[in-house]
């Protein structure tokens, strides 16, 4: 009798169990993000990005998570685009040269040397064309969190290093996107496309003779093992966007989206001010690990810009009337 009424007497307790625990707060599943980053985390943009990931959190109290996957190892850097449109990768970051294709009017934003290595100036340009951006992308499948400006353009090379307009002259240099290499054209070089990830190969085995970098990335990258000559430009080139999945995105409340988006402008203010000197420390460790640098002067610099000016009538032609909301910040930076 007593091992009847038990038998009978633990399937009940249990269901009486389930239904009691079904009445408590559930603890939310956390929406988690897996973003693609290009370079690794030894790179000076990989704090920015940690502490973006950890702000992310917190503000969010655990239910959105960036769960950040460095090296292109979820993807690689012209992957990311249509792996995060697709979904294949939830999130990721890259440069506007791998965007301009898809968002024409985003090309204002990839040209050698087109925004000051000026943190306010930085700052203030951003905080214009964030929220330009963030409409236009949302239009093709793609929420964006924030861009960072760039500062420290370089030029690697394996032989010698380019001081002025002649040194281009018949060099093979690989560029980032159509824009630096139509400038790349006017100064008398043949540019390359080449995965940043491939460029380390490609010098070493001299299948270019230069490329176009920042300087933390040369320094992350140890491109200065293979191409020890470098030039410091010292303005920007391209910038950084980082954005995730619409569908994703959508599944986020309201509430956590907008905390999202606080955090998200809140590293580019905290950021940029040691963006540019980020460049200079890496000049420095450049030179201590054996490279040869030259810092360009101001008629150099000058130079550059005069001679690969035209440049901004193709960007206005293939950006279209879209565009105009982008050169309107971006083309007084050019005077």
């Amino acid at each position: 009798m007593f091992q009847f009424t038990l038998r009978h007497a633990l399937p009940a307790a249990a269901a009486a169990l389930l239904a009691s625990a079904s009445l408590l707060p559930q603890q939310a599943r956390a929406e988690t993000f897996e973003f693609a980053i290009w370079y690794s985390d030894r790179d000076f943009y990989a704090e920015h990005a940690k502490k973006w990931a950890s702000d992310v959190e917190k503000a969010t109290e655990g239910r959105v998570k960036i769960k950040l996957h460095f090296s292109g190892s979820l993807v690689g850097a012209k992957e990311t685009v249509n792996a995060v449109r697709s979904g294949a990768a939830s999130g990721g970051t890259t440069s506007i040269s791998f965007l301009a294709g898809l968002f024409r009017p985003l090309s204002y934003l990839e040209p050698l040397l087109w925004i000051p290595a000026d943190p306010k100036v930085g700052v203030a340009t951003m905080q214009k064309l964030t929220p330009i951006a963030r409409k236009l992308m949302e239009k093709r499948g793609l929420a964006l969190m924030f861009m960072f400006p760039s500062a420290g353009l370089v030029t690697n090379c394996v032989n010698a290093p380019v001081k002025n307009i002649a040194d281009f002259k018949g060099k093979k240099i690989r560029a980032a996107g159509r824009w630096q290499g139509i400038q790349l054209r006017a100064l008398g070089a043949a540019p390359v496309a080449i995965d940043p990830g491939e460029v380390y190969i490609a010098l070493q085995n001299k299948t270019v003779d230069c490329m176009m970098f920042l300087a933390n990335l040369t320094l992350s990258a140890k491109i200065q093992e293979v191409a020890p000559y470098i030039t410091y430009w010292r303005d920007g080139a391209n910038a950084s966007a980082y954005f995730v999945n619409l569908d994703q995105w959508k599944k986020v409340s309201a509430k956590d989206q907008k905390a999202i988006l606080a955090a998200s402008d809140k590293i580019v203010v905290d950021a940029a001010p040691r963006l540019v000197q980020m460049q200079l420390d890496s000049i420095e460790a450049l030179k201590k690990a054996g490279a040869t640098v030259h810092m360009a002067t101001d008629k150099e610099i000058s130079d550059f810009k005069k001679a690969t000016q035209a440049v901004w009538e193709d960007v206005k032609k293939i950006a279209g009337a879209e565009g105009k909301p982008i050169a309107d910040v971006v083309m007084p930076l050019q005077k």
